[in-house]
């Protein structure tokens, strides 16, 4: 593997293929030869033969036999609008959230899948005064209240039983769940009102959260709202709830998602 200046390792095969899409993507309808990528990218004839040949053959690029230019394929479609679609849902959630700090008082944040038992924080919103703040790039698991709630409630019935009866629970506070039995009960009630609540369980703040899933069911993004006791707590936690549960719905509608899971 190779290494950047900053001391981040990269699999130089991989730096070799983006290295020719993006000359690619730079030739327009021209294309180019693997002669004028060898010379454009620096790489060895041979390894560009081999990585034109390996793109080739899964249709990330195109090969004209009478020219023997090579373009993008038809492979990077439906990736590009795969990315188009997320990066715009991104913005229409952080649009619909943003507003929300000040409207309630309280602490706002999207937090989004990293990997299936992991959420990062991406954006956050703050009300002026006095508030509870969250760290942008924070990492959650499935056991870390609210949102490892959100977390557990997208994975099947099964599956999410089995992660917490397969491990202790780790108690973050005296409020935390640590009963499977509670815990798998309270999962089931999240997927029914379409959102969760942390009651202290993971730090001394409240905290509720919705997610918002893609049209294959799959969790896209998460809904978090945070408070002080005295600003988020009984009847409040409800009203909140629902917000952000309507919050999602809307956002889903926007992207064409249908709320029903």
């Amino acid at each position: 593997m190779g290494a950047k200046p900053d001391g981040k390792y990269q699999v130089p095969a991989v730096v070799g293929a983006i290295s020719v899409l993006n000359e690619l993507a730079g030739t327009g309808e021209a294309g180019a030869t693997q002669s004028e990528l060898v010379e454009a990218t620096g790489l060895s004839k041979s390894t560009m033969h081999n990585l034109l040949s390996t793109l080739d053959s899964h249709g990330f690029v195109r090969r004209d036999n009478g020219s023997r230019q090579y373009r993008l394929g038809p492979a990077l479609i439906p990736l590009g609008n795969e990315a188009t679609r997320q990066v715009k849902l991104v913005r229409t959630t952080l649009d619909r959230v943003a507003p929300l700090a000040a409207e309630y008082g309280l602490s706002f944040a999207v937090a989004q899948p990293i990997d299936p038992d992991e959420l990062r924080i991406i954006s956050r919103f703050y009300p002026p005064g006095v508030h509870v703040g969250i760290t942008i790039g924070s990492a959650y698991g499935p056991m870390d209240g609210a949102l490892g709630k959100i977390l557990l409630s997208s994975k099947e019935e099964a599956v999410a039983r089995k992660l917490i009866k397969g491990r202790k629970l780790p108690a973050h506070t005296r409020a935390t769940i640590t009963s499977p039995e509670s815990l798998i009960e309270e999962i089931a009630e999240v997927r029914t009102r379409g959102w969760s609540v942390s009651h202290g369980e993971f730090n001394e703040n409240n905290a509720v959260a919705a997610g918002i899933w893609g049209s294959g069911g799959e969790l896209e993004l998460v809904l978090l709202a945070l408070g002080f006791p005295t600003q988020l707590d009984g009847d409040r936690l409800t009203e909140i709830g629902e917000v952000l549960r309507q919050a999602s719905q809307e956002i889903m509608a926007t992207a064409g998602v249908s709320s029903d899971r």
